[in-house]
């Protein structure tokens, strides 16, 4: 395959070490807002963070993960094809981590919205963010460009 841009090479433990940063940059997020929450009087637990029915303090830490992890894809990830990809099996291993933790399906509406429109805010913001870097210009060594002054 030589000759070929950017070419695909399956690489499993490059894409479980993505996928860990990913899903760790996901729940650092959801955790320090969860517990920072605590100054303001809000009592911290484990049960706010895998809720099916999301509090205020959920809605805002899962949101605030969202924006967080769509600047990280942009670093961790840096493929606009595949932040779609990575926002999805995000969201995924966090349905399970619930399932698991509650031991029941979670079924009310609330969640789900929630759920949709993280997927959708970092997916599209860590698609824009990724195809601006995508677009800059490749700088050469010691070649000057026709933008430098």
């Amino acid at each position: 395959m030589s000759g070929t841009f950017r070419s695909f090479v399956w690489d499993p433990l490059l894409l479980c070490s993505q996928m860990a940063c990913m899903q760790g940059v996901f729940y650092t997020v959801s955790s320090s807002v969860i517990l920072s929450s605590s100054f303001f009087g809000f009592t911290p637990s484990l049960a706010t963070l895998f809720t099916a029915t999301p509090s205020r303090i959920a809605v805002f830490a899962q949101l605030l993960s969202s924006l967080a992890c769509a600047f990280a894809l942009s670093h961790v990830v840096q493929r606009a094809k595949q932040c779609l990809d990575f926002t999805s099996t995000i969201h995924l291993f966090h349905l399970i981590a619930i399932c698991l933790y509650t031991h029941s399906f979670p079924t009310t509406l609330t969640w789900w919205l929630l759920q949709i429109s993280s997927v959708v805010l970092c997916t599209v913001l860590g698609e824009y963010l990724c195809m601006q870097i995508e677009s800059r210009e490749i700088k050469l060594v010691g070649v000057p460009s026709k933008y430098d002054l």
